[in-house]
């Protein structure tokens, strides 16, 4: 019997063993055949399609595999502005087709694909707007406004109620399982805390939060107004009469420009592009027209180091289903190091998307940007969200952008931990003793809450990091210390307030601080390399790092959308647990307008 039960385990081990080298072998096949160049060329009289789905994230692997499997974007933000500025001179593209179909991207990211469209307009070239899924909500307007001319379907629904920013609390909860936050912070308007403490906003992260959205609503009225040549009073209106419109509603009111079907939009579109009306009209995907772009080649480069994602100690795995992502210090770190030491490059643009996290691990990215400063001009370029950690890089840069609509600043810190006592012992009935060798060895066992000389301790430690915190600012910003806390603690601002309260020198994306690193560096424009680094890993690649992580992603992508945000505030949750009353310089990621 016990003959037959070991053979039965060594079959089925190798039958799991097979089948896991069978799957991985699929998987590489798979890869080795998308290596192959299957780009479609680019045609004479090619339509642009600009599809507006899901988020554009900063950058993609381009691997076939990561977006089948996981879900990865096709194109990324900035591969999105490239191929619209390409196209802008490239004789063979006659106009630009958006269609919205469920945009998520942030703000930041859609002023920066506007601007970018607005200068393909200037050209000459036509853009013509349409919606794929009969529906059009702000966010997709805001981008499609600026076409030549916009249509909808008969039937079709047009959200036009205004913005809203919502957050999550914790603190009802972990009452209700005996569980209390232990948390000192420096800022009154460090917010990131009050989702563990609170049931509902504080009077100072009310405020703060407001006038972000407010920045928003004016950036969306201006340029709404401008493109459609309408008064910034009637859209203000027009948002605050009704939540939705029928598409005739918006075409009386001037949103859009006519009612007809996506046919008679290829019509349309085959007069631009000059073909005939019996053929098939030739377009051409963002994505596709990307991949045809080919780099300029220079002995003299501009390295590009995204920080992208909550900053974290070591080199954390990462995957397109974490949302924000996450940046390990030492994988930043060591970007940093290869694109300075590399032969040809000249300046350096640091660009940071990133709500900030562990105040180490910001502090290691800010030495490795502050050595590479003094070799040579380095520019900061913020993305969606730059606060915080993410300010903090920032400090080590010659000069600093951001777009109107950056979440930025939140110069403040925090330390909280958790006290499960109430849980355990309350709810469930565990208890716990211990013995030790001093008064605090077990301030971090979770099992009580802090003493008041404990709560001493961890307040020098954060009001200690906040003050270096603000001499990094002032000394960055060239402002006094007492300045640099006016504007600091813990508020964050708009890119546009940040330009006004000195937090920023210049609005703008990545292209312009690409341009101002060019000029500093006394490169001719045009004669530059880029080079972008950490370079994102494929599948196959992440896999080979670290098989169990790897799978854990894969596990991940099985989940839908709701257990993938359940799994998303655990996971937040989790790291503060983890966090042991670590100093935190963190603005939260699960805060969006929409």
């Amino acid at each position: 019997m016990k003959f037959l039960q070991t053979l039965f385990a060594n079959v089925l081990g190798s039958l799991i063993a097979f089948g896991i080298l069978l799957f991985f072998g699929f998987l590489f096949l798979i890869a080795l055949a998308s290596t192959a160049d299957q780009t479609p060329p680019v045609q004479s009289g090619s339509i642009l399609t600009i599809d507006l789905v899901g988020s554009f994230p900063e950058t993609v692997s381009g691997d076939p595999l990561t977006q089948l499997i996981m879900g990865e974007a096709s194109v990324g933000l900035h591969s999105m502005i490239a191929a619209i500025d390409a196209a802008t001179t490239d004789s063979r593209i006659k106009g630009i087709w958006i269609r919205s179909n469920g945009m998520l991207s942030s703000w930041a990211s859609l002023e920066a694909i506007r601007r970018s469209l607005e200068a393909f307009k200037a050209s000459g070239k036509p853009i013509l707007a349409t919606s794929k899924n009969h529906f059009m909500m702000e966010s997709e307007y805001y981008v499609a406004s600026v076409a030549d001319s916009i249509f909808l379907e008969p039937e079709s629904i047009f959200e036009f109620n205004g913005f809203a920013m919502t957050s999550t609390f914790y603190g009802d909860l972990f009452e209700k399982l005996g569980i209390e936050a232990e948390v000192v912070r420096s800022g009154k308007y460090k917010g990131a805390v009050e989702a563990y403490t609170r049931s509902s906003m504080s009077p100072e992260n009310r405020e703060q939060l407001q006038a972000l959205l407010d920045g928003v609503k004016t950036s969306f009225v201006s340029s709404v107004a401008a493109s459609r040549n309408l008064r910034p009073e009637q859209v203000d209106l027009l948002m605050n009469r009704d939540a939705m419109f029928s598409a005739r509603e918006a075409l009386d009111n001037g949103l859009v420009d006519g009612l007809i079907f996506e046919d008679e939009v290829m019509d349309k579109l085959r007069l631009i592009s000059g073909s005939d009306s019996s053929k098939t009209l030739v377009t051409v995907s963002a994505s596709n027209y990307a991949a045809r772009l080919k780099p300029t080649k220079s002995s003299d480069k501009i390295a590009v180091v995204h920080i992208t994602g909550t900053m974290m100690s070591g080199a954390p795995a990462d995957s397109p289903l974490t949302g924000g992502g996450m940046a390990g210090s030492e994988t930043i770190a060591k970007a940093i190091q290869q694109a300075r030491d590399r032969t040809g490059v000249r300046a350096m643009v640091v660009r940071i998307n990133s709500p900030g996290g562990f105040a180490p691990a910001g502090d290691a990215m800010l030495r490795e940007v502050k050595r590479t400063a003094t070799e040579m001009p380095v520019v900061i370029s913020m993305g969606d969200v730059a606060a915080s950690g993410g300010y903090w890089v920032a400090t080590g840069g010659n000069r600093i952008f951001a777009e109107n609509n950056t979440i930025t600043g939140s110069i403040g810190v925090f330390s909280m931990f958790l006290n499960v006592s109430g849980l355990v012992e309350d709810k469930i009935g565990i208890t716990f003793d211990n013995v030790t060798t001093g008064p605090y060895a077990d301030m971090f066992s979770g099992m009580r809450g802090y003493s008041e000389a404990e709560r001493a301790i961890l307040g020098k430690a954060t009001d200690g990091t906040y003050q270096t915190f603000l001499e990094k600012v002032a000394k960055s910003r060239g402002m006094s210390v007492e300045a640099a806390q006016e504007i600091a603690q813990g508020r964050v601002w708009t890119g546009s307030d940040a330009l006004r309260v000195g937090l920023v020198d210049e609005i703008g994306g990545l292209d312009a601080a690409i341009a101002y690193a060019q000029k500093a560096a006394k490169l001719d424009p045009g004669t530059v390399e880029i080079v972008r680094y950490p370079a994102p890993r494929s599948l196959l690649d992440q896999f080979m790092k670290s098989p169990a992580a790897t799978v854990k992603i894969l596990a991940s992508a099985l989940k839908s959308k709701n257990q993938l945000l359940a799994s998303r505030r655990l996971e937040e949750v989790q790291q503060m647990v983890d966090s042991r009353g670590q100093v935190q310089a963190l603005w939260p990621w699960n805060i969006t307008i929409k």
